[in-house]
């Protein structure tokens, strides 16, 4: 198994929402709740939580029409930008590497 250097969460249409960086890897890769706990020892909990916080997101998308992509206002984009931000942050606290969370509505790095 190789050392964990870094994890990213970020949404991406279709994709997972953990990005994760090892010592093995050059390049960033697109990893599965079930692998990071797998793999890492991750909170099935919290992981959990965040990819459900994850399909939220998914659940926007329109793929006919991807620009018109998005939640319905203003008030619901930031809630969800708070919840997952706090979600985030408590991976960070069970996972001794740089937790990072970005959405489009800005960034943040934990630890690290």
């Amino acid at each position: 198994m190789s050392r964990l250097i870094s994890v990213r969460v970020a949404p991406e249409w279709e994709c997972f929402p953990f990005w994760v960086c090892t010592a093995d890897e050059v390049i960033v890769d697109n990893w599965s709740a079930e692998r990071l706990v797998a793999e890492f020892g991750a909170p099935v909990d919290l992981t959990k939580a965040i990819d459900e916080w994850d399909d939220e997101f998914q659940a926007v998308y329109n793929r006919s029409d991807p620009e018109s992509s998005g939640f319905s206002d203003e008030a619901t984009t930031a809630a969800w930008h708070e919840r997952g931000e706090r979600l985030v942050e408590r991976l960070a606290a069970a996972l001794p590497v740089r937790v990072e969370f970005h959405t489009a509505r800005g960034d943040r790095v934990f630890g690290g």
